[in-house]
């Protein structure tokens, strides 16, 4: 567990590096997209804020997540960050 910033709440953290060394690693390659914006002319923007918590994790796949905290065990439902495919698969 560890404290929020400006705040008194605490939050999990969990050490996925075991977990992340026996992950097979998704790879996408990163396409150069700037070349395809040029003369264009609308353009947009997303809040991406959270975008990882917003990702579920598949039912079979929530117990390795489990990490341990004074409150008792803890799965996450949702991505977390310090998954390895976690940026892939946003």
């Amino acid at each position: 567990m560890v404290p929020k910033k400006g705040t008194l709440d605490w939050r999990p953290v969990g050490d996925y590096r075991a977990l992340n060394s026996q992950t097979v690693k998704d790879k996408y390659p990163i396409a150069d997209f700037t070349a395809e914006l040029h003369g264009s002319k609308i353009f947009s923007r997303i809040d991406l804020i959270k975008a990882h918590h917003k990702i579920p994790i598949h039912p079979e796949d929530i117990h390795k997540t489990s990490i341990c905290t004074p409150f008792g065990l803890f799965e996450s439902t949702r991505m977390q960050f310090g998954l390895c495919n976690a940026s892939a698969t946003f």
